[in-house]
């Protein structure tokens, strides 16, 4: 499995393995071992909160479902869970837009803009199925380059765990 084939599965699917949005931490964490705890949101609330499995971070609600996922992918080395496994695998970046262009077109994903207004020095492209948004970094003189990949949910249904559940390990 290539960076370019995880990225082109998630521009098809919004989803890499069992992390998609929806999904609860509590099952990912059953399949993928537990996550890197990146901090609060907010300085002043716990939730939502950020975790992360390599390069993929995780916007979690307080209900424990993922409303975010977020590749960054403009290091020289991006980590990306590996299928099956619950290690991480380490590929060479950064991508360029050709190369992460050609393997969305392969496995059927149409792009569009992403907006009309982008900031200047940003292109970004969405799936039109499933809204999977691919921003790249746009310099003069060179071919834009992946800076992150993400997909969101504007809402869900929020059911906090109970005051009285043990504690799941993620701050309950």
């Amino acid at each position: 499995m290539t960076a370019l084939r995880i990225l082109a599965e998630f521009g098809s699917t919004a989803a890499i393995g069992p992390l998609h949005c929806g999904a609860t931490l509590n099952e990912i964490a059953a399949t993928l071992g537990p996550p890197w705890d990146i901090g609060r949101v907010s300085k002043r609330r716990r939730w939502p909160h950020l975790f992360s499995y390599g390069d993929v971070e995780l916007c979690v609600c307080r209900c424990r479902r993922i409303t975010l996922i977020s590749l960054q992918t403009w290091r020289d080395a991006i980590e990306l869970p590996a299928s099956g496994t619950t290690t991480l695998a380490t590929f060479a970046g950064p991508l360029t837009h050709t190369q992460v262009t050609a393997e969305l077109n392969a496995v059927g994903c149409r792009l569009s803009p992403a907006g009309l207004h982008q900031p200047p020095g940003q292109l970004a492209l969405r799936v039109e199925g499933t809204r999977v948004t691919f921003t790249f970094r746009t310099e003069a003189d060179s071919e834009p380059l992946l800076e992150s990949a993400g997909h969101w949910i504007s809402s869900h249904e929020c059911t906090p765990p109970a005051t009285d559940a043990p504690d799941d390990g993620f701050g309950a």
